[in-house]
């Protein structure tokens, strides 16, 4: 029987719903610092920044000294005014900082393990405004416009630009650990529609000033070489299956299914655990599906190793390719990699 063309476009859509209401379950995972050295540098000091107008250095130690890991403080910042102190009395200049010899040298004093230094190589900003035309309907018929208001609208625009070199010295070798450039720009016209990438620094679609950029700019880059620094967690969506594939199932066993996908979808892990660990022992093992949505659950709930399992199980029951299975098999190994690095991390002294 030949489908219509319209028949197939409505098939397609129904489809294309149904697959995008699939369940889904958010997942925080412990990821390693990019900046592996600073796992034993822990206690460090912030110099002033060169040509550091708008309080880059300032915002690194502010962000560095309040940041926090599963409640815990990751790094311990030695004080600008113990920094201070000493640099008086090796009659010493914020800028000589910027040489790897002289840090060392300061940082052994201060008993800092590393020193961050740095400068704003460069900074621009400038905020304009100019005219535009414009027009209003005032009477609409059946035929359209008939009367038109012309008139000019004032647009305001503000562009801005910062890039900071930053390093960080060890002091115990003089070297240094991590070197980075780091770029930001903002533009903006009230005039124009906020395009897809637009850089509009926290959300906020109100044109910023020239200063205001600067400044939003300059903590974006501290923000973004701080997370660089220290082990992170990130939140990431999983899709769950959500019918049993296997024919002899009992009402009751579907009703068990169907309680722990709604203790999933209340944050109830613990509960959906014992549930689907239940209903996998009367299936004797038999359901991917059941193994599936186990497996994200254990990996909900950081128990990377046992989900691992559960995917492996999943996987070897099925008969052909299942695009959930194969993501969480993929995503699992290295899941477990980075929470391994990033436990050590932590852990160093």
């Amino acid at each position: 029987m030949k489908i219509s063309s319209k028949l197939m476009f409505w098939i397609f859509i129904t489809v294309l719903f149904m697959s995008g209401c699939a369940q889904k379950i958010k997942i925080k995972a412990l990821q390693p610092a990019e900046v592996e050295e600073m796992a034993i540098k822990k206690k460090i000091a912030i110099s002033d920044f060169k040509n550091d107008s708008y309080g880059l250095s300032g915002k690194i130690e502010s962000q560095i000294a309040k940041h926090k890991l599963d409640q815990k403080r990751y790094f311990t910042v030695v004080s600008r005014k113990d920094l201070d102190k000493i640099m008086a009395e090796q009659k010493l200049q914020s800028s000589e900082l910027m040489d790897e010899t002289t840090a060392t040298r300061v940082g052994k004093l201060i008993g800092a393990q590393a020193v961050i230094n740095g400068e704003i190589a460069s900074a621009s900003g400038k905020s304009g405004r100019y005219k535009k035309d414009a027009k209003e309907c005032l009477n609409y018929t059946k035929k359209g416009c008939t009367k038109w208001r012309y008139y000019k609208v004032t647009c305001h625009t503000t562009k801005a630009s910062v890039s900071a070199n930053i390093n960080i010295v060890d002091v115990e070798t003089g070297s240094i650990i991590y070197g980075d450039t780091i770029s930001k720009e903002y533009s903006a016209d009230s005039c124009k529609p906020i395009m897809l990438g637009y850089f509009s620094l926290g959300g906020s679609t109100e044109i910023l000033s020239k200063g205001q950029a600067l400044n939003r700019l300059t903590s974006a880059i501290a923000s973004e070489f701080v997370y660089k620094l220290t082990p992170n967690y990130i939140y990431f969506e999983i899709a769950l299956l959500d019918e049993i594939e296997i024919d002899n199932v009992t009402d009751r066993q579907e009703d068990i299914f169907e309680y722990a996908l709604e203790y999933i979808k209340a944050g109830r892990m613990d509960k959906a655990e014992s549930m689907l660990q239940e209903l996998l022992d009367e299936l004797d093992g038999r359901s991917y599906v059941v193994a599936y949505v186990y497996g994200v659950v254990q990996e909900a709930q950081g128990k990377l190793e046992h989900a691992k399992k559960a995917y492996t199980l999943a996987d070897d029951l099925t008969m052909g390719p299942v695009e959930e299975i194969n993501l969480a098999l993929r995503r699992i190994d290295n899941s477990i990699d980075k929470k391994e690095r990033a436990k050590r991390q932590i852990s160093a002294k």
